[in-house]
């Protein structure tokens, strides 16, 4: 890795011009400290027009569809993570998917304190810089032999690339594993700027939240009409045949809810009742 991120650092011009650079990073994250680690590969993508965000199984699957030139798999993002802003920009366009498609404008801008202490990583020196962010504090890992201001999700506004990031409870965990300068800039509008022909509906978090509350209040709605006109469901492998078999189900849909994301921003996430 750091052979090739030296070039990067070499030629900084040359990041912002005709490719993509393509970031890696395993994110480790959990609810509590006492949960088990859920694991996702996300990729930060760099363009001279945007920075993208969005778990790695996005584009793995995006692949397969060119290679069969068709849309035969869909992924849906494990991580509420899918992220677009224009390089060095605090304005994000957050995506969000839970049933229906949307779009969440946030302005993130950091305010960072960069600290004297250092670390080596991979052969790169990396220095500390801590913040406060989404209810809860970060440690970064920069290094500034690497001129690009970003990092993982919304992170950035630091003198080099984030190699390293986490929250002080260890509950979300990002480390650069791999890099790459793609041949052209990497089009990703089936999968961040909508999902596989879905547009990405304009939101707020708070509307965004209380239809997310609304569908854990009653989810058996969502599913009931397709039912009734005939149609029948399988939750894990068990098949559901009348309303009255799916309102059992209420009590599992929900736990589904509740459970889909662990979301980073604590003070934006859902207020689940009973």
């Amino acid at each position: 890795m750091k052979k090739t991120l030296i070039i990067f650092a070499l030629y900084t011009a040359s990041l912002y011009q005709s490719q993509t650079n393509r970031f890696t990073y395993e994110l480790q994250y959990r609810k509590e400290t006492t949960d088990e680690y859920r694991k996702s590969l996300m990729n930060l993508d760099i363009s001279p027009k945007s920075v993208k965000f969005y778990d790695k199984d996005f584009a793995d699957y995006d692949l397969k569809n060119k290679e069969a030139n068709q849309s035969v798999s869909h992924y849906s993002t494990k991580t509420d993570q899918v992220v677009e802003r224009e390089p060095e920009s605090f304005n994000n366009r957050w995506y969000r998917d839970f049933f229906e498609y949307f779009v969440v404008k946030t302005h993130d801008e950091m305010n960072w304190q960069v600290l004297n202490e250092t670390k080596e990583y991979n052969g790169y020196k990396l220095q500390k810089a801590t913040t406060d962010f989404g209810g809860r504090s970060w440690s970064a890992w920069f290094s500034n032999e690497v001129n690009i201001k970003e990092g993982p999700y919304k992170f950035g506004g630091l003198p080099g690339l984030i190699f390293i990031l986490e929250d002080t409870d260890k509950n979300f965990i990002y480390k650069l594993i791999n890099n790459e300068k793609l041949v052209a800039d990497y089009d990703t509008k089936d999968f961040v700027e909508t999902h596989y022909g879905k547009p990405a509906l304009p939101i707020t978090n708070e509307k965004f939240n209380t239809y997310i509350e609304d569908i854990y209040q009653n989810p058996t709605r969502l599913f009931s009409e397709k039912i009734k006109n005939g149609g029948n469901l399988t939750f894990k492998n068990e098949s559901v045949e009348s309303v009255e078999e799916l309102n059992r189900k209420k009590e599992m849909l929900q736990k589904g809810i509740k459970g889909r994301y662990i979301y980073i921003e604590k003070d934006k996430e859902p207020l689940f009742k009973g």
